[in-house]
């Protein structure tokens, strides 16, 4: 579905490009085609820039501060935000388009895969840089579309256990790492409420909004309600879904998250209590998936599960 939107979207950005270029030359001004494209390309980039900033605005990520409690440098955040609009575009006009889940089992690989997750309005696309790690590193590994795009979270969790059922079959494992990006974190979490979590060795979630984020309520679908912070309502998506966990559970998990997240907002409502946290300075919500100290991050912990397991 996304794939298919993106792709659409795409030409369609494509027509608008050649209708301001045209309009550009016909109303004379500016005269030279190739000028008049790359000034018709420099709005449409302005366009998506500005989403991106009204998004760090909203969430007050440029007001956080840093783990030493000092200001974030001008220069540094500004670089940050401009790498978080790189990864945007980088996922919408060449991940997304064509990406397809998929099953990648590795030669040799005897120890526990890794299941990918993706978040809100994503598709399998944005785990390409983390996959990329995983096969130089020989891990086996999936990618799971979590479709319907605007449907409740609940829905992903028959997805979920049929991709996990298939990647342990083709790898003989018994057990397995699940790595989930924002929405994909609540994903996970919900198909172990359904499935049970016998098979789960490790969840690592990035920038996962497990107490809600302000930002959901700007979003279209049910799963995007399901993440607008629950405030008082005891009988909430989030309430209940926290209900269902033991802290025997939440030490298998692993949350990673940024204190200048432009999408988790509060950014601490990923912090999840009887689990690991990891706090970053300056990486946006869609660079977690591409920056590269954070993937180094997950694949070290990646490794050193299945080191543990595998010792085990």
């Amino acid at each position: 579905m996304i794939a298919t939107l993106t792709r659409f979207i795409i030409l369609l950005q494509l027509a608008t490009l050649a209708a301001i270029s045209w309009l550009f030359i016909h109303f004379d001004v500016i005269a030279t085609p190739l000028l008049a494209l790359l000034a018709s390309a420099g709005i449409l980039a302005s366009l998506r820039a500005a989403i991106i900033v009204n998004n760090y605005l909203l969430s007050g990520a440029l007001r956080q501060r840093m783990s030493d409690g000092s200001r974030p440098p001008a220069l540094a955040l500004a670089l940050r935000v401009a790498q978080e609009f790189w990864c945007s575009m980088l996922c919408w006009f060449r991940l997304f388009p064509f990406a397809q889940q998929g099953v990648i089992t590795l030669e040799g690989d005897h120890a526990p895969p890794v299941l990918l997750l993706h978040g809100f309005g994503a598709n399998s696309g944005f785990w390409r840089p983390l996959s990329r790690r995983l096969r130089e590193a020989g891990i086996s590994h999936a990618t799971v579309d979590l479709e319907p795009v605007l449907g409740s979270i609940d829905d992903y969790a028959d997805l979920i256990e049929a991709q996990a059922t298939l990647l342990c079959a083709a790898t003989g494992a018994s057990q397995l790492v699940v790595v989930g990006h924002s929405m994909g974190g609540l994903a996970a979490r919900a198909w172990m409420r359904r499935h049970g979590s016998a098979r789960v060795l490790k969840l690592v979630t990035l920038g996962t909004p497990h107490f809600g984020s302000w930002l959901a309520s700007y979003g279209s679908g049910r799963n995007a309600k399901q993440m607008v912070p629950p405030g008082a309502d005891p009988d909430a998506w989030l309430i209940r879904l926290s209900q269902s966990e033991t802290p025997a559970l939440r030490e298998r998990m692993l949350s990673i998250w940024s204190r200048h997240d432009n999408i988790v907002s509060p950014q601490e409502s990923a912090v999840l209590p009887c689990a690991g946290n990891v706090a970053l300075d300056l990486v946006g919500h869609v660079a977690l998936g591409f920056d590269p100290a954070v993937l180094d991050r997950v694949t070290r912990e990646i490794m050193s599960v299945r080191r543990s397991r595998s010792t085990a």
